[in-house]
């Protein structure tokens, strides 16, 4: 069975709702200052103890597993290994790529719901020295969790009324393409009556924190 997904240029509100004062560069909504955002000594190079577990592995070796937090490793092929942490408070991710040899080589961070890459991506030489960095939210003043914080606000009664249990989200990256809108694009995670409803995708503006609008992508079998 397929599933066309059609979107439908129906605008909802077409007036700018002004953005929740204190959520332009607020790094406590943000959370860049949470350790899931930093890069510490240990996590520069890995320590021998783990090289030696992974020499020779086949799958992932879990270091780390509670209700607030995951670390595994993926011994990818002979030349990479991948560190990844999840803050499962947040959905968030953290993926640390190594060397064979445990230097470090990048570090991007993940919104896990619609795997949209946020923050910066880190590229480093083997004395750990900055080599290159991604900003995702380049050209954005609205970060990944403001604009959280602001569609909870508008779509409230939706939320209440549907159990609403997670937030999707995606962006235009400007890297990609320079000349698009600073624009953040979040749906929701609900209870079985919202999931037989069309898909309703807030949109909001990366500078500004405005809702722009809604647009709805439409389920239809085949």
């Amino acid at each position: 069975m397929k599933y066309l997904y059609i979107l439908l240029l129906s605008i909802f509100f077409t007036n700018c709702v002004s953005i929740p004062k204190g959520y332009v560069a607020n790094d406590n909504i943000c959370h860049y200052n949470d350790t899931i955002f930093k890069i510490n000594k240990e996590e520069l190079t890995l320590n021998q103890n783990i090289l030696n577990q992974l020499k020779n592995r086949e799958g992932d070796l879990v270091i780390t597993d509670n209700e607030n937090f995951k670390s595994k490793f993926y011994n990818l092929n002979s030349e990479q290994i991948t560190n990844k942490q999840t803050d499962k408070n947040l959905g968030l991710g953290k993926w640390i790529r190594y060397r064979k040899n445990g230097t470090i080589r990048w570090v991007f961070y993940l919104y896990l719901n619609g795997d949209s890459k946020v923050f910066k991506e880190t590229h480093y030489n083997e004395q750990g020295e900055t080599t290159k960095v991604i900003d995702y939210e380049k050209g954005y003043n609205i970060c990944w969790a403001e604009a959280i914080e602001i569609v909870k606000k508008i779509a409230k009664k939706d939320i209440e009324k549907y159990q609403i249990t997670g937030f999707n989200l995606s962006h235009n990256n400007l890297n990609e393409f320079p000349n698009a809108q600073p624009e953040w694009q979040i749906t929701l995670d609900g209870n079985e009556e919202y999931e037989r409803k069309p898909i309703k995708v807030y949109r909001i503006d990366g500078v500004t924190g405005k809702f722009l609008r809604t647009t709805k992508i439409i389920t239809t079998h085949d």
